[in-house]
């Protein structure tokens, strides 16, 4: 009988211990509103490039990670707003279509990040920035046509970042 309690209590603890390998790459599964696509390369030494792009913006990012239990929090190398440029002064280029961001440096749990995200199943599910609350969905194009003559649909569905590698 004590045996069969020790089994059963060391197949609960590792059922609990987590050593799920995050690190890789994360992708948007559509692009949201049609245009914007997210890419996060989660590296095997804390750092990470995250790839924001759509339309006529482009941000290319780099930073550190700390993953927090199924949370993972993303802390950026630049500042809001800094740019960083090859020259001492800044092209009308750079300043509009730099490599900068505009999130504010938040605290929690006692950890400084700008972007924070789920963790679960090889997804990762972004949070707000306004509010702090988790994105389900977001409005999701399409090309298919309701009717005869009117133009494209669009409907809400799930999104997250899956990983590809």
């Amino acid at each position: 009988m004590k045996i069969l309690k020790f089994i059963l209590i060391i197949t609960i603890l590792n059922s609990c211990a987590s050593n799920k390998k995050i690190e890789g790459k994360y992708t948007s599964n559509f692009a949201d509103l049609g245009f914007f696509i997210t890419t996060i390369n989660l590296k095997d030494d804390k750092t990470f490039e995250y790839n924001f792009s759509g339309d006529l913006v482009n941000q290319e990012l780099t930073g550190t990670y700390i993953i927090d239990k199924n949370l993972l929090y993303l802390k950026f190398s630049k500042e809001k707003f800094e740019i960083e440029s090859k020259n001492d002064s800044l092209s009308i280029t750079e300043i509009f279509s730099g490599n900068y961001h505009n999130y504010e440096v938040q605290n929690e749990k006692g950890i400084q990040f700008h972007r924070k995200f789920k963790i679960g199943n090889n997804k990762l599910f972004s949070y707000r920035i306004d509010n702090g609350k988790l994105v389900k969905h977001a409005k999701k194009y399409s090309d298919n046509k309701r009717y005869l003559f009117l133009g494209p649909t669009s409907k809400m569905k799930k999104i997250f970042l899956q990983k590809i590698e």
